[in-house]
Protein backbone atom coordinates (compact mmCIF):
# COMPACT_ATOMS: atom_id res chain seq x y z
CA UNK A 1 0.00 0.00 0.00
CA UNK A 2 1.44 3.30 -0.92
CA UNK A 3 -0.12 7.31 0.15
CA UNK A 4 0.55 9.95 -1.76
CA UNK A 5 -0.61 13.24 -0.09
CA UNK A 6 -1.45 16.44 -1.95
CA UNK A 7 -1.10 20.50 -1.05
CA UNK A 8 -3.52 21.46 1.45
CA UNK A 9 -7.37 21.58 1.03
CA UNK A 10 -9.64 23.49 -1.29
CA UNK A 11 -11.06 26.61 0.43
CA UNK A 12 -14.07 27.82 0.20
CA UNK A 13 -15.78 29.79 2.89
CA UNK A 14 -18.49 27.09 3.88
CA UNK A 15 -16.05 24.09 3.42
CA UNK A 16 -13.23 25.59 5.80
CA UNK A 17 -16.04 25.49 8.20
CA UNK A 18 -17.58 22.15 7.87
CA UNK A 19 -14.52 19.70 8.14
CA UNK A 20 -16.05 17.39 5.95
CA UNK A 21 -13.33 15.02 4.52
CA UNK A 22 -15.36 12.63 1.49
CA UNK A 23 -13.61 9.02 1.41
CA UNK A 24 -14.24 7.55 -2.37
CA UNK A 25 -13.17 3.48 -2.51
CA UNK A 26 -12.07 2.94 -6.33
CA UNK A 27 -11.78 -0.36 -7.87
CA UNK A 28 -11.64 -0.65 -12.14
CA UNK A 29 -14.12 2.42 -12.59
CA UNK A 30 -11.61 4.14 -15.21
CA UNK A 31 -12.18 8.03 -16.74
CA UNK A 32 -15.93 7.26 -15.01
CA UNK A 33 -14.58 8.62 -11.64
CA UNK A 34 -13.84 12.07 -12.95
CA UNK A 35 -17.42 12.59 -12.58
CA UNK A 36 -17.77 11.68 -9.11
CA UNK A 37 -14.94 13.27 -7.97
CA UNK A 38 -15.90 16.82 -9.83
CA UNK A 39 -19.29 16.87 -8.15
CA UNK A 40 -17.84 16.33 -4.91
CA UNK A 41 -14.60 18.40 -4.98
CA UNK A 42 -15.68 22.35 -3.94
CA UNK A 43 -18.58 20.69 -1.16
CA UNK A 44 -15.89 19.15 1.05
CA UNK A 45 -13.01 20.10 2.57
CA UNK A 46 -10.89 17.07 1.13
CA UNK A 47 -11.17 13.90 -0.76
CA UNK A 48 -9.22 10.85 -0.32
CA UNK A 49 -9.38 7.99 -2.88
CA UNK A 50 -8.76 4.33 -1.78
CA UNK A 51 -7.94 2.34 -5.20
CA UNK A 52 -7.89 -1.52 -4.16
CA UNK A 53 -5.95 -2.69 -6.67
CA UNK A 54 -7.69 -1.64 -9.87
CA UNK A 55 -6.64 -1.69 -13.42
CA UNK A 56 -3.80 0.82 -15.51
CA UNK A 57 -6.47 3.28 -16.65
CA UNK A 58 -8.02 3.36 -13.33
CA UNK A 59 -4.77 4.26 -11.68
CA UNK A 60 -3.94 6.52 -14.47
CA UNK A 61 -7.00 8.48 -14.08
CA UNK A 62 -6.51 8.83 -10.47
CA UNK A 63 -3.03 9.83 -10.83
CA UNK A 64 -3.73 12.35 -13.10
CA UNK A 65 -6.87 13.80 -10.71
CA UNK A 66 -3.87 13.81 -8.02
CA UNK A 67 -1.95 15.60 -9.82
CA UNK A 68 -3.88 18.38 -10.75
CA UNK A 69 -6.08 18.70 -7.62
CA UNK A 70 -5.27 18.37 -3.82
CA UNK A 71 -6.37 14.96 -2.92
CA UNK A 72 -4.86 11.90 -1.05
CA UNK A 73 -4.27 8.56 -2.50
CA UNK A 74 -4.12 5.36 -0.76
CA UNK A 75 -3.22 2.65 -3.88
CA UNK A 76 -3.68 -1.02 -2.19
CA UNK A 77 -1.66 -3.80 -4.27
CA UNK A 78 -4.87 -5.46 -4.42
CA UNK A 79 -8.45 -5.93 -3.63
CA UNK A 80 -8.92 -5.80 -0.10
CA UNK A 81 -12.81 -4.74 -0.19
CA UNK A 82 -15.22 -1.88 0.17
CA UNK A 83 -15.02 -2.31 4.38
CA UNK A 84 -11.31 -1.98 4.90
CA UNK A 85 -11.17 0.39 2.25
CA UNK A 86 -13.22 2.67 4.08
CA UNK A 87 -11.48 1.93 7.47
CA UNK A 88 -7.98 3.13 5.82
CA UNK A 89 -9.85 6.46 4.45
CA UNK A 90 -11.78 6.74 7.78
CA UNK A 91 -8.44 6.57 9.92
CA UNK A 92 -6.95 9.12 7.50
CA UNK A 93 -9.72 11.52 8.13
CA UNK A 94 -9.20 11.16 12.26
CA UNK A 95 -5.93 11.09 12.36
CA UNK A 96 -5.88 15.12 10.45
CA UNK A 97 -8.72 15.59 13.14
CA UNK A 98 -11.58 15.79 10.58
CA UNK A 99 -15.28 15.85 12.29
CA UNK A 100 -16.86 14.11 9.66
CA UNK A 101 -16.67 11.55 7.32
CA UNK A 102 -18.39 11.47 3.86
CA UNK A 103 -18.55 8.15 2.19
CA UNK A 104 -19.28 7.87 -1.15
CA UNK A 105 -18.62 4.99 -4.15
CA UNK A 106 -17.15 5.18 -6.71
CA UNK A 107 -19.89 5.97 -9.47
CA UNK A 108 -22.33 7.82 -7.27
CA UNK A 109 -22.49 11.60 -7.92
CA UNK A 110 -22.91 14.52 -5.41
CA UNK A 111 -26.20 17.36 -6.46
CA UNK A 112 -25.27 21.17 -6.14
CA UNK A 113 -25.20 22.02 -2.10
CA UNK A 114 -25.54 17.92 -1.04
CA UNK A 115 -23.15 18.21 2.01
CA UNK A 116 -24.32 21.47 3.00
CA UNK A 117 -27.62 20.28 3.27
CA UNK A 118 -26.00 17.23 5.46
CA UNK A 119 -24.60 19.28 7.43
CA UNK A 120 -26.88 21.52 8.45
CA UNK A 121 -29.00 19.32 9.32
CA UNK A 122 -26.79 17.91 11.22
CA UNK A 123 -26.74 20.80 12.93
CA UNK A 124 -30.03 21.18 13.25
CA UNK A 125 -30.08 18.21 14.92
CA UNK A 126 -27.50 18.76 17.31
CA UNK A 127 -28.99 22.18 18.63
CA UNK A 128 -32.13 20.39 19.46
CA UNK A 129 -30.22 18.55 21.76
CA UNK A 130 -29.68 15.21 19.37
CA UNK A 131 -26.20 14.58 20.10
CA UNK A 132 -27.02 10.78 19.23
CA UNK A 133 -26.80 11.42 15.64
CA UNK A 134 -24.37 8.88 13.89
CA UNK A 135 -24.85 9.43 10.43
CA UNK A 136 -27.40 11.84 8.67
CA UNK A 137 -27.53 10.29 4.77
CA UNK A 138 -28.52 11.46 1.41
CA UNK A 139 -31.72 10.89 -0.27
CA UNK A 140 -30.45 8.56 -3.40
CA UNK A 141 -31.60 8.75 -6.49
CA UNK A 142 -31.40 5.34 -8.52
CA UNK A 143 -30.06 6.85 -11.98
CA UNK A 144 -30.69 3.29 -13.32
CA UNK A 145 -34.79 3.59 -13.24
CA UNK A 146 -34.99 7.23 -11.92
CA UNK A 147 -36.56 6.42 -8.42
CA UNK A 148 -35.64 7.40 -4.84
CA UNK A 149 -34.71 4.46 -3.48
CA UNK A 150 -36.06 5.64 -0.06
CA UNK A 151 -39.18 6.35 -0.95
CA UNK A 152 -38.64 10.64 0.10
CA UNK A 153 -39.46 12.75 -2.17
CA UNK A 154 -37.20 16.25 -1.91
CA UNK A 155 -40.19 18.44 -2.72
CA UNK A 156 -41.80 18.10 0.78
CA UNK A 157 -40.57 18.73 4.00
CA UNK A 158 -37.32 18.71 4.18
CA UNK A 159 -36.37 18.28 7.98
CA UNK A 160 -34.64 15.40 8.90
CA UNK A 161 -36.16 11.86 9.10
CA UNK A 162 -35.08 9.17 11.45
CA UNK A 163 -34.15 5.97 10.15
CA UNK A 164 -33.47 2.17 10.46
CA UNK A 165 -31.03 1.88 7.74
CA UNK A 166 -28.95 4.20 5.38
CA UNK A 167 -26.57 3.19 2.25
CA UNK A 168 -23.19 3.52 2.48
CA UNK A 169 -22.67 5.93 -0.16
CA UNK A 170 -23.49 9.50 0.57
CA UNK A 171 -23.60 8.81 4.54
CA UNK A 172 -22.11 12.05 6.61
CA UNK A 173 -20.59 9.93 9.64
CA UNK A 174 -19.43 11.85 12.65
CA UNK A 175 -16.32 10.32 12.98
CA UNK A 176 -16.55 10.18 17.01
CA UNK A 177 -18.95 6.81 16.56
CA UNK A 178 -15.77 4.89 15.18
CA UNK A 179 -14.35 4.95 18.76
CA UNK A 180 -17.65 4.07 20.50
CA UNK A 181 -18.40 1.21 17.90
CA UNK A 182 -15.86 0.35 16.09
CA UNK A 183 -15.04 0.29 12.26
CA UNK A 184 -16.58 -1.22 9.14
CA UNK A 185 -16.67 -5.34 9.40
CA UNK A 186 -13.69 -6.10 7.07
CA UNK A 187 -14.92 -10.53 7.33
CA UNK A 188 -18.19 -9.14 5.11
CA UNK A 189 -15.44 -7.51 2.32
CA UNK A 190 -17.85 -6.26 0.03
CA UNK A 191 -22.41 -6.12 0.32
CA UNK A 192 -24.38 -5.11 3.72
CA UNK A 193 -21.46 -3.81 5.03
CA UNK A 194 -23.26 -0.86 6.04
CA UNK A 195 -26.12 -3.17 6.87
CA UNK A 196 -24.04 -4.45 9.57
CA UNK A 197 -22.60 -0.79 10.67
CA UNK A 198 -25.95 0.60 11.35
CA UNK A 199 -27.32 -2.19 13.34
CA UNK A 200 -23.89 -1.96 15.48
CA UNK A 201 -24.73 2.13 15.95
CA UNK A 202 -28.82 1.21 16.72
CA UNK A 203 -27.64 -1.53 18.94
CA UNK A 204 -25.34 0.91 20.68
CA UNK A 205 -28.19 3.86 21.04
CA UNK A 206 -27.20 6.10 18.16
CA UNK A 207 -29.41 7.23 15.51
CA UNK A 208 -29.89 7.97 11.65
CA UNK A 209 -31.47 10.45 9.83
CA UNK A 210 -32.45 11.20 6.10
CA UNK A 211 -32.43 14.72 4.49
CA UNK A 212 -34.87 14.14 2.14
CA UNK A 213 -33.69 17.73 0.17
CA UNK A 214 -29.87 16.15 -0.21
CA UNK A 215 -30.20 14.28 -3.37
CA UNK A 216 -27.34 11.44 -4.22
CA UNK A 217 -27.24 10.22 -7.81
CA UNK A 218 -26.31 6.90 -6.84
CA UNK A 219 -26.09 3.26 -9.23
CA UNK A 220 -27.81 0.74 -7.64
CA UNK A 221 -26.10 -1.95 -8.62
CA UNK A 222 -27.45 -2.89 -12.65
CA UNK A 223 -31.02 -2.40 -11.44
CA UNK A 224 -34.04 -2.67 -13.91
CA UNK A 225 -37.59 -2.20 -14.34
CA UNK A 226 -38.66 -6.08 -15.69
CA UNK A 227 -42.22 -7.19 -16.59
CA UNK A 228 -43.79 -10.59 -15.61
CA UNK A 229 -47.32 -11.47 -16.95
CA UNK A 230 -49.09 -8.60 -15.24
CA UNK A 231 -47.02 -7.75 -12.44
CA UNK A 232 -43.85 -5.27 -12.59
CA UNK A 233 -40.74 -5.40 -10.72
CA UNK A 234 -37.64 -4.10 -9.91
CA UNK A 235 -34.42 -6.72 -10.83
CA UNK A 236 -30.77 -6.03 -9.11
CA UNK A 237 -29.02 -7.34 -12.00
CA UNK A 238 -25.94 -9.00 -9.65
CA UNK A 239 -23.18 -11.17 -11.09
CA UNK A 240 -22.51 -15.17 -9.65
CA UNK A 241 -19.95 -13.32 -7.05
CA UNK A 242 -22.25 -10.74 -6.35
CA UNK A 243 -25.18 -13.04 -5.38
CA UNK A 244 -22.13 -15.04 -3.52
CA UNK A 245 -21.81 -12.45 -1.21
CA UNK A 246 -25.30 -10.77 -0.25
CA UNK A 247 -26.02 -14.39 0.31
CA UNK A 248 -23.53 -14.86 3.03
CA UNK A 249 -23.26 -11.93 4.08
CA UNK A 250 -27.08 -11.48 5.03
CA UNK A 251 -26.78 -14.93 7.02
CA UNK A 252 -23.47 -13.61 8.65
CA UNK A 253 -25.56 -10.51 10.20
CA UNK A 254 -27.95 -12.33 11.13
CA UNK A 255 -26.08 -14.91 13.23
CA UNK A 256 -23.92 -11.80 14.75
CA UNK A 257 -26.75 -9.49 15.36
CA UNK A 258 -29.64 -11.96 16.35
CA UNK A 259 -31.91 -8.61 15.34
CA UNK A 260 -35.41 -10.12 16.01
CA UNK A 261 -38.15 -11.93 14.56
CA UNK A 262 -38.96 -9.40 12.06
CA UNK A 263 -35.75 -8.58 10.81
CA UNK A 264 -35.31 -12.54 10.10
CA UNK A 265 -38.54 -12.53 8.22
CA UNK A 266 -37.55 -9.11 6.10
CA UNK A 267 -34.26 -11.32 5.03
CA UNK A 268 -35.41 -14.57 4.31
CA UNK A 269 -38.41 -12.82 2.43
CA UNK A 270 -35.43 -10.57 0.66
CA UNK A 271 -33.60 -13.68 -0.58
CA UNK A 272 -36.49 -15.87 -1.57
CA UNK A 273 -37.78 -12.61 -3.86
CA UNK A 274 -34.23 -12.32 -4.91
CA UNK A 275 -33.99 -15.96 -6.35
CA UNK A 276 -37.34 -16.18 -8.05
CA UNK A 277 -36.85 -12.80 -9.95
CA UNK A 278 -32.98 -14.81 -10.74
CA UNK A 279 -34.93 -17.70 -12.04
CA UNK A 280 -37.28 -15.41 -14.10
CA UNK A 281 -34.91 -12.36 -15.31
CA UNK A 282 -31.34 -13.23 -14.42
CA UNK A 283 -28.60 -14.40 -16.97
CA UNK A 284 -27.34 -17.78 -15.92
CA UNK A 285 -29.71 -18.07 -13.47
CA UNK A 286 -28.39 -21.71 -12.45
CA UNK A 287 -24.17 -19.93 -11.53
CA UNK A 288 -25.86 -17.48 -9.91
CA UNK A 289 -28.03 -19.93 -7.58
CA UNK A 290 -25.25 -22.09 -7.13
CA UNK A 291 -22.65 -19.18 -6.15
CA UNK A 292 -25.56 -18.01 -3.69
CA UNK A 293 -26.02 -21.61 -2.21
CA UNK A 294 -21.85 -21.52 -1.70
CA UNK A 295 -22.40 -18.10 0.15
CA UNK A 296 -24.99 -19.72 2.49
CA UNK A 297 -22.89 -22.55 3.36
CA UNK A 298 -19.66 -20.45 3.62
CA UNK A 299 -21.40 -18.49 6.18
CA UNK A 300 -22.65 -21.62 7.88
CA UNK A 301 -18.92 -22.29 8.12
CA UNK A 302 -17.83 -19.38 8.94
CA UNK A 303 -15.74 -18.60 5.90
CA UNK A 304 -15.61 -14.66 5.31
CA UNK A 305 -13.31 -12.27 3.55
CA UNK A 306 -12.69 -12.27 -0.31
CA UNK A 307 -14.24 -14.88 -2.42
CA UNK A 308 -11.48 -17.64 -3.61
CA UNK A 309 -10.93 -16.87 -7.13
CA UNK A 310 -9.59 -19.94 -7.11
CA UNK A 311 -12.72 -22.10 -7.12
CA UNK A 312 -14.29 -19.84 -9.68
Amino acid sequence: MTIEDAPSARTTEFVGRCGVCAIIVTYNIGQAISACFESIRDQVAHVIFVDNGSDEITRGELKKLACANPVTLILNEKNEGLARGLNQGVKWAMSRGYPWALTLDHDSAATPGMVEKLVRASEALYQESRQDVAIVGTNPLDKNTGVFIKGFCPDGDSRPVEVEHLISSGSLIRCEVFNKVGFFDEALFVYCVDDDFCLRLRRAGWKLFLCPSAVLLHREGSRQRRRFLWRKAFYDGYGKQARYYVTRNYIYILRKHHPGVRVYWAVVLRLLKDYVKVIFYGEAPVSQILFGLRGFLDALRNRYGPLNAGKE
